[in-house]
């Protein structure tokens, strides 16, 4: 029974002592750790740079989601009062010269884009625009988004 104990405890600390550190090896050197840590820096790297890009991409899609939403309260307005409003406010607020005002159409918090800046709005009445600024808050710059489509005339 000894000679069993022995031997069962025999495997038992060959397997908790792997091999390397039988051999004299109790772990990694401080260059190997330098490395590990040096690669997973540039991984992270490399990762956070494709997600800052891809969060630009997806504020632009929303944006022109935006604008399919501003569009059609665009469009029942002017349904109920045969004209496109002066300002987007007039969705949110009645402008007082509309006599078949049945808003709000819009949740005021919605006339703003993903960046937190005011659409940008221009009607004469029959059409309108609409324009984002984009990520600089600034009209005129290469981030801006235009929607062209938006540029429906009234029958």
């Amino acid at each position: 029974m000894l000679v069993q104990v022995r031997s069962l405890s025999r495997r038992c600390h060959a397997l908790m002592h792997p091999q390397f550190l039988a051999e004299g090896q109790r772990g990694m050197s401080l260059i190997e750790i330098i490395i590990v840590v040096a690669l997973l820096g540039t991984l992270m790297a490399y990762m956070v740079s494709n997600l800052v890009g891809q969060s630009e991409n997806a504020k632009q899609d929303q944006v022109k989601l935006a604008f399919g939403v501003i569009q059609q309260n665009l469009q029942m307005y002017r349904i109920h009062n045969n004209k496109y409003p002066a300002d987007l406010k007039s969705l949110v607020t009645n402008p007082g010269d509309a006599k078949t005002w049945r808003g709000p159409y819009i949740e005021e918090n919605k006339l703003k884009d993903p960046w937190g800046n005011d659409f940008s709005y221009e009607s004469d009445g029959r059409s309108f625009k609409l324009h984002c600024a984009g990520s600089d808050g600034q009209m005129g710059t290469p981030d801006d988004v235009n929607y062209p489509e938006s540029d429906a005339k009234a029958p």
